[in-house]
């Protein structure tokens, strides 16, 4: 039993390896992957190498917002709503979607607020339409968080 346990451990730590981390500054691009991305305040970034491309982004100094990007291996998105707000947002406030087109690439926005943890939160899920390989993009940030606010809903993390 010991030696079966041991084993899935080494397998897990194999299949989730951290690749790297950056230490990014303010409104400074950061290229990922041939995207490219912005961020309001100083942050870490974790590459992780698992059975899909995966990118973490957590603040460097406060805390405040999370950001995970990664690279589906769909032949093709899956758009239905109910899927998305099920799966990616537990108890959902005032969820809706939207479509967005920013420097001519095509995204569907979930978007939903979220209690967890006694933090009034703001969570979107962002998806490339458009072009292979299909980006995932979800973030989330505290209410509280004006600048955040005006940062993220205003696509400005976006400099594709």
């Amino acid at each position: 039993m010991k030696v079966l346990i041991c084993f899935l451990f080494l397998l897990g730590s194999l299949s989730n390896t951290i690749l790297s981390q950056t230490l990014v500054e303010p409104n400074q691009n950061f290229i990922w992957e041939s995207f490219s991305f912005r961020f309001p305040e100083a942050v870490v970034v974790k590459e992780e190498s698992t059975t899909q491309k995966k990118l973490t982004v957590y603040p460097a100094k406060r805390d405040g917002f999370f950001m995970v990007v990664r690279i589906l291996p769909w032949s093709e998105p899956v758009t239905e709503k109910n899927l998305w707000t099920e799966s990616v947002f537990q108890k959902p406030i005032n969820p809706k979607q939207s479509e967005k087109k920013i420097f001519g690439k095509s995204f569907q926005v979930y978007e939903a607020d979220q209690i967890r943890n006694q933090n009034a939160l703001r969570n979107q899920v962002w998806v490339q339409m458009d072009s292979k390989p299909y980006l995932w993009i979800w973030l989330q940030w505290k209410s509280d968080r004006k600048d955040l606010n005006d940062f993220f809903e205003s696509n400005l993390f976006l400099s594709l």
